[in-house]
């Protein structure tokens, strides 16, 4: 399961560095760079519940890779089936 988690943190960190890569490859304004970002956690028990929550709202573009790893991190897996965080453009 560990394994899982770290393929969909990367990938999730692997999606805000191509966004920004492509918002500075088109000239997009520095007030719209500066736009904010959310990180929620979804976790999945096996009785199917299921529970998405904010981890951190107001971030930074550049603070979205280090919050992304700390949100992959920072849950003991204990009886969750799925696990992974994401980010949400505000």
């Amino acid at each position: 399961m560990e394994d899982n988690m770290k393929k969909k943190l990367w990938s999730g960190v692997l999606t805000v560095a191509l966004a920004t890569l492509a918002g500075i490859s088109t000239g997009v304004s520095a007030q719209q760079e500066s736009q904010s970002w959310s990180v929620a956690v979804h976790i999945q028990y096996p009785d199917g519940f299921v529970y998405d929550h904010a981890f951190a709202t107001g971030l930074s573009t550049e603070e979205l890779p280090s919050i992304l790893q700390a949100c992959g991190s920072a849950h003991a897996w204990g009886s969750a089936v799925q696990y992974h965080c994401y980010a949400i453009h505000e």
